[in-house]
Formats: C-alpha cells, structure tokens, sequence
C-alpha cells in the first residue's frame, strides 16, 4: 500500500509528464519552462514546503511570491491563454481553484528537482 507521500508524488508525476492539470473540471496546461524560470520556482518551493503541506498560505501575500506567481502565469495556459494574459479576471470566475492550482504548480514545476529525492 502506497503512503499519502507516494501517491502525491505519483501525481506530480502524471502532470508533469502529460503537461495537464485538472481542477474542479477545469484544465490547466503546463508549457515548456527554461531551467532558469523553473529554478525560480523550486527555490520558493523549497522555503514553503512544509507551510504549503500545513495548508498555510500566509506566503500569498508576499512580494517573493508575486515574482515567482508571474513566473507560474507566463508558463500555465487554460483554454489556450496564459495565465498571465487572462489576469485576475481568470481566478475572480474561478476562486475555488487558486489554492489547489498554486500548490500543483509549485510541485509540478519544482518536479524536475525533486523527482530523484525521496521527500517523504
């Protein structure tokens, strides 16, 4: 029987691999990312981990995380728009999937990094 750890990383895996998130119906797709961009990410990542994995998203709200957030919205398209061109219009008919989307983005976008680790 796989653990909660094992299983969340399978998932990871799949999205990565496929490119493809799904959340409340809706489709996210996850665009080519320069190691530069990505490494960005995973350098946030790795300082909230353990607060995303409490379910403490007091970082939303900081000035690291807007940097790396417009960095998530110039790679994630849904319904062939980046993010980043749909702004907040996007998330103000969608609320209910920013919390789940921001914790698969941060994961799957850090994968390449971790996907050798066991981070359980």
């Amino acid at each position: 029987m796989q653990s909660q750890a094992e299983q969340a990383k399978e998932m990871i895996k799949g999205i990565y691999d496929d490119g493809l998130a799904e959340i409340n119906g809706r489709e996210y797709k996850f665009t080519v990312m320069t190691h530069k961009k990505r490494r960005k990410v995973f350098a946030f990542y790795t300082k909230i981990a353990a607060k995303l994995q409490g379910n403490d998203f007091s970082f939303l709200d900081s000035d690291e995380f807007e940097a790396v957030e417009s960095v998530i919205n110039d790679s994630v398209t849904f319904n062939d728009s980046l993010l980043s061109r749909l702004g907040d219009a996007h998330w103000e008919k969608h609320p209910d999937d920013y919390l789940a989307f921001i914790g698969v983005a941060l994961s799957v976008i850090s994968y390449p990094f971790i996907q050798g680790r066991d981070t359980a």
